[in-house]
């Protein structure tokens, strides 16, 4: 019985390596909130609405309790006048605002139903001819990368937000910042300089610079390569997935004058499994120091993106 308690004790004592990847987006403080709701953008009338409870929101005292207050306020003027935002200007400002909203830290669930009733305002709005333009995609993404702090988990979390808000110009808003995540990670430290949609083939091209040399060059930088894999994760699901099977007559009745960003070819895709299927053998050998980051990472690639393909065998299934 006493070599059993010391074993348990022993055990005890064992300290698991903690994965260290941060999944949860840093999100936004109410500071930087009404910084945001004081941009030039909003209507006259929500502007004027806006500004007391915008005001007393930045002050510096204020606590928790009195932070959530003023926020709920706003969040209850942009739901009353949703309907006001009619420009590109409005309307970016309030795709802004409300990516913002969704942004902040951890809400009590009122406030936090409020923001998720704002979310769904925002993917109602009829934007009619708007839903296909290039300029009102480049106009809300320079909107958002230059305004809110999108890297690592923001970046994640909004291209999630805006891809499941039923609006197709937010749709392709979030294909577009995909691949600003995409060059932030080939290209880190360059100010982002193309705010526009890409096709398949600037996809692959971003892989190949994505190589095994490049991941075993961040093998001590697990957090860059979880971003990117959910990055591709994204574009797997939002572009490849979602056209499995459409011919180009189907594309261009959905997308028009998108069309050639979402044709993607079956030689395209074996590219792209090729690519997940070395990046597997290539960071297995990382989970020898980092156990529990590897499997994470494993689990992502073989769990989540790679059985994908598994029913994508003949040229037939792929456009």
């Amino acid at each position: 019985m006493g070599e059993l308690q010391q074993l348990e004790e022993f055990v005890s004592q064992i300290v698991k390596p903690e994965r260290t990847i941060r999944c949860i987006p840093d999100g936004i403080g109410f500071a930087l909130f009404a910084t945001l709701c004081d941009l030039p953008g909003a209507p006259d009338d929500a502007k004027q609405s806006l500004q007391s409870p915008v005001s007393q929101l930045r002050q510096a005292t204020l606590s928790v309790d009195e932070q959530l207050k003023y926020t709920a306020i706003i969040v209850r003027i942009l739901l009353d006048q949703s309907t006001s935002f009619v420009t590109l200007e409005q309307y970016s400002w309030f795709v802004r605002t409300t990516i913002a909203a969704k942004l902040l830290k951890p809400l009590p669930i009122k406030v936090a139903m409020m923001v998720r009733k704002l979310d769904d305002a925002l993917g109602g709005i009829d934007l009619a001819e708007w839903n296909h333009s290039p300029r009102v995609v480049e106009t809300l993404v320079k909107s958002l990368i230059e305004d809110i702090p999108l890297d690592g988990g923001n970046l994640l979390h909004t291209i999630t937000m805006l891809a499941t808000a039923n609006c197709p110009v937010l749709y392709y808003t979030a294909v577009a910042l995909i691949f600003v995540g995409l060059d932030a990670i080939t290209h880190p430290g360059k100010p982002t300089v193309s705010y526009h949609l890409h096709g398949a083939s600037e996809f692959l091209d971003r892989l190949e610079i994505c190589n095994l040399q490049f991941l075993q060059q961040q093998r001590t930088n697990l957090q860059t390569i979880y971003q990117l894999l959910k990055l591709l994760s994204l574009y797997q699901n939002l572009v490849v997935m979602r056209h499995v099977g459409k011919s180009l007559e189907d594309l261009s009745q959905e997308h028009k004058d998108f069309t050639e960003f979402f044709h993607v070819t079956s030689a395209q895709i074996k590219t792209f499994r090729n690519w997940l299927d070395n990046a597997s053998a290539i960071v297995q050998p990382f989970g020898k120091d980092q156990e529990n980051d590897y499997l994470f990472l494993a689990d992502l690639l073989q769990v989540d993106m790679i059985p994908l393909f598994y029913d994508l065998s003949s040229d037939d299934d792929i456009v």
